[in-house]
């Protein structure tokens, strides 16, 4: 029923649209044809002296098949054939006669609509004797003959129609007999799968296009769902380890320091140590909120205009006591004038997190790059390190919540939960930005993110200041 009523939906869309363009085909011809013949009567009237405009006008009417009508400026019916058009007419002829008397211009109305039966359309051309009208002219012309033609149309067309429904109906209960074949096995096979076997996929061999398009697309949701839940059991399993540890060393201190009476200094270090526990803590839990956030789509990002190049030089600064500690030198070439739209501190957090990440990873007396530079109308940051590098087969998983790559990537104290790669991710998507890896083991890692600039490019500005100052100077 559903393929008869979209069949016929689609024959009364396509007749109206043919209805719509043969009937404004049939306007334009006609109106044609009334400009030309109203055209030539008022040309013989504008050329002629007054007293020889009813001779023309009874020989023009003499041949002429439909009505005509003279109407003077101040109203008054000058010549008229057979009967009123204005009478017959009401407000559209009437409307068009006003219009051709204020605007000079010639005007058509129709009595009725086009395919009545008596339907007059009717041209109002106004004449003009020295530069002023003086008169209109009104001829009508009677579309019974047109009438008659579409009458034909709508039998043939409906005839047709009918016969298209018929064979349609027919043609379609044939192929939805075939497709509901396979139908028994995707509903056994999406059932299954909502009871749990994810592992459950569609084997049909059907020869349709679109039944086979349905296999495939309902295996490849299948795999996408099952992969799904395996990536929430594994968050879910790498969450629940990562909050385990240091809520098993906050009881384990708890109950040591319940066994027996302390001193109040001893209570103040079990509490300052259960503190830095509970850091840790509530950091993985904010990790955790800012991703669900990102993955929802709710990360806000303030669009404000950030200096990335003091913002990277006061985070490169911040880092030097620490970089130092551990002997690791800190390297930074930083254009100046890269300015981005976005949020400032969740950028201060990305690159802390990079530059934190490169730390973790970089030996003793190596050094660590941090430069940043415009090109193509992006600000381009680089943090390399001189680690172990990554392998390859790594670097695709390497901004996944809670992964780490190989043991040989060697951590310095402070351990993280494997979450700062994956927030850096979200944060740059964030700002419409790219962040990606290049790693070789061995050899050192370099992160690379891309920002779109708010202003016009440095490079540019720096040539035309220089230029500015030669042309001073």
């Amino acid at each position: 029923m559903l393929y008869i009523s979209l069949e016929f939906g689609i024959l009364l869309f396509a007749a109206v649209v043919l209805y719509s363009t043969l009937s404004n085909r049939v306007y334009h011809e006609l109106d044609e044809q009334l400009m030309e013949q109203a055209t030539s009567l008022a040309n013989e009237l504008e050329s002629s002296p007054f007293y020889f405009w009813s001779g023309h006008l009874g020989s023009f009417a003499d041949h002429y098949p439909g009505a005509m009508q003279l109407v003077a400026s101040n109203g008054r019916i000058l010549f008229r054939s057979d009967r009123s058009l204005i009478d017959k007419g009401g407000n559209d002829v009437s409307r068009a006669l006003g219009h051709a008397f204020r605007t000079n211009t010639p005007s058509f109305a129709s009595t009725e609509s086009l395919l009545n039966k008596a339907n007059v359309r009717v041209i109002a051309f106004p004449i003009h004797i020295s530069g002023k009208t003086v008169a209109t002219l009104m001829l009508g012309h009677n579309t019974a003959d047109i009438r008659a033609v579409f009458n034909l149309l709508y039998i043939v067309g409906g005839i047709l129609g009918l016969i298209s429904i018929v064979i349609s109906a027919g043609a379609g209960y044939y192929m939805a007999k075939r497709a509901l074949e396979p139908i028994h096995e995707i509903t056994s096979t999406a059932r299954g799968v909502a009871a749990g076997d994810l592992t459950r996929r569609l084997k049909s061999k059907s020869q349709d296009k679109e039944i086979q398009i349905l296999v495939r697309v309902l295996n490849k949701m299948f795999t996408d769902l099952e992969a799904s839940f395996q990536a929430q059991k594994r968050f879910t399993a790498d969450a629940s380890h990562e909050l385990r540890l240091p809520l098993t060393i906050l009881k384990g201190e708890i109950e040591v320091a319940l066994r027996h009476p302390r001193s109040e200094d001893e209570y103040q270090h079990i509490l300052r140590q259960q503190l830095g526990t509970i850091d840790r803590i509530q950091r993985i839990v904010n990790d955790l909120l800012t991703l669900a956030r990102a993955d929802a789509g709710q990360l806000e990002i303030v669009q404000t205009p950030v200096d990335l190049s003091l913002l990277l030089q006061e985070v490169g600064q911040q880092h030097l006591i620490l970089f130092d500690s551990q002997h690791v030198k800190l390297d930074m070439q930083i254009e100046d004038g890269l300015e981005i739209m976005g949020e400032s501190s969740q950028l201060e957090r990305t690159v802390m997190n990079l530059l934190s990440n490169a730390f973790k990873h970089a030996p003793e007396h190596s050094s660590i790059q941090l430069h940043a530079w415009a090109e193509d109308n992006s600000a381009i940051l680089c943090i390399r390190d001189e680690g172990p590098g990554i392998a390859a087969e790594q670097q695709q998983r390497l901004f996944d919540r809670f992964y780490r790559a190989d043991d040989a990537r060697c951590r310095k104290e402070g351990e993280g939960a494997g979450l700062g790669l994956a927030i850096c991710k979200r944060i740059v998507d964030a700002h419409s930005g790219e962040l990606r890896v290049e790693s070789t083991l061995g050899e050192g890692s370099s992160f690379y993110v891309r920002l779109p600039l708010s202003n016009a490019d440095a490079n540019h500005k720096k040539r035309l200041a220089h230029m500015l100052q030669d042309s001073v100077g």
